[in-house]
């Protein structure tokens, strides 16, 4: 029983790649190509499972083999052309036709022999059909794909390099050379069916294991690459956003970041211009409010007391370019000393500039400062915990800052927060 479903999983895997197609991906431009695919692949192992469980001879094993010749031939075409829509090759229609006639002749010539199959000649010829016919077939298919895909990649390529850069070394990786390495696997499971001449499910039950855990995984690795649509490159970080909302309340922010970059990566040019308008209407209808009560409230910048002086030399004016500029407050340990060195002045003057251009002492402006920088980096980083922005706005601990902010603010950040989103 646990090796009949270990047989049939395959099939399994085909069907939920088809329907999650169907649901999420039905307007990439592979859509076509990779739900057929999933619809042939699906149809051939479970047509070959049948034909590996079922008596010999049965009415089942018999219409099994039938479905076959139709479903078999049809994969390695519908790989092709896949990778083809991947590259951005144009698809000949002569040849997508050639592709559908020889699958649809197999099936019609193996049906029609199995209601003549009355004389011993139809029955011999029959069985020609679904065994040294069908294997020649896809024998020369195979042939076909693994030339096609040197030709595009070249075999020490696809052997040696690109996909182990890809899984240890983060390196981006063509979409099209991925999934080309991973229909490598079930092809060599295939090329083993063909040169056995007979069906591995039959083998010993080790082998028949193997062989269904092979081709379950590379189908299941193949479908979700195919979720990319025709994303040109692949890297590892792509497919931890794959699934869009996958994050928590601490690293929202960052997750949605790196879903953005990601996607500006290959964004249009046409796109980038509709999302800018997109952005610029938003930020006037639902941004104007947060803006407003952040220019509304109390502000200790040193941009207050420019028009105080003309002189660009004066001891105010490069005492602003100090703070504006270089963000000294910034520094934790910052002290008036260390401005004095660098207005190469000295403290009873550099203090008198502070309280008569601020009515305020040394340490209440830099305070001052700081707690403005922070209601701003509060605005930018919404997610942030106190910690990150105590360190970030030059306290020395986040209690420190907590108190500074509610005796400048006359609230503590937590309610400071509250009351801008309210």
């Amino acid at each position: 029983m646990a090796l009949t479903l270990m047989i049939f999983m395959p099939v399994a895997v085909c069907l939920f790649w088809l329907v999650l197609h169907v649901v999420l991906a039905s307007r990439t431009e592979t859509f076509p190509e990779m739900v057929c695919l999933c619809l042939s692949c699906a149809v051939y192992l479970f047509a070959d499972a049948c034909h590996a469980t079922m008596p010999k001879g049965s009415p089942l094993d018999t219409w099994s083999l039938i479905v076959s010749l139709f479903a078999g031939p049809s994969i390695i075409p519908l790989i092709i052309m896949y990778i083809q829509k991947l590259l951005h090759h144009q698809n000949r229609h002569y040849y997508s036709i050639l592709w559908v006639m020889l699958p649809t002749m197999l099936f019609t010539g193996g049906l029609l022999l199995h209601f003549l199959k009355f004389d011993i000649r139809v029955n011999n010829a029959f069985e020609i059909i679904v065994g040294p016919v069908f294997h020649s077939i896809l024998a020369i298919e195979l042939l076909v794909l693994v030339i096609y895909i040197i030709r595009l990649f070249s075999i020490g390529r696809i052997l040696t390099g690109n996909l182990y850069l890809f899984l240890f070394k983060d390196k981006p990786m063509s979409l099209a050379h991925l999934q080309a390495d991973i229909i490598l696997a079930p092809l060599a499971v295939m090329v083993a069916r063909i040169v056995i001449a007979d069906n591995l499910y039959t083998a010993e039950p080790w082998v028949a294991a193997l062989s269904s855990m092979i081709i379950s995984v590379s189908l299941f690795m193949f479908g979700l690459n195919a979720m990319f649509g025709k994303k040109t490159k692949l890297k590892e970080d792509d497919f931890r956003h794959l699934i869009r909302y996958n994050y928590s309340r601490n690293n929202k922010a960052q997750v949605e970041e790196a879903i953005i970059n990601n996607m500006l990566e290959t964004a249009e040019e046409e796109t980038l211009i509709r999302i800018k308008n997109k952005l610029e209407d938003s930020m006037l209808r639902s941004g104007v409010r947060a803006i407003k009560k952040a220019e509304e409230l109390p502000r200790f910048t040193v941009f207050a007391a420019s028009s105080n002086t003309q002189d660009e030399n004066s001891l105010l004016a490069r005492f602003q370019r100090l703070m504006s500029e270089e963000k000294l407050f910034l520094q934790p340990r910052l002290t008036l000393k260390d401005i004095c060195d660098r207005l190469h002045s000295n403290k009873s003057y550099v203090s008198k500039m502070v309280n008569d251009s601020y009515n305020m002492g040394f340490p209440e402006l830099i305070n001052s400062l700081r707690i403005d920088y922070a209601e701003q980096y509060i605005l930018r980083h919404r997610e942030a915990k106190q910690t990150e922005i105590a360190e970030k706005c030059g306290f020395l601990s986040a209690s420190s800052f907590n108190n500074t902010f509610k005796s400048i603010t006359g609230m503590t950040p937590k309610a400071w927060i509250s009351n801008l989103e309210n």
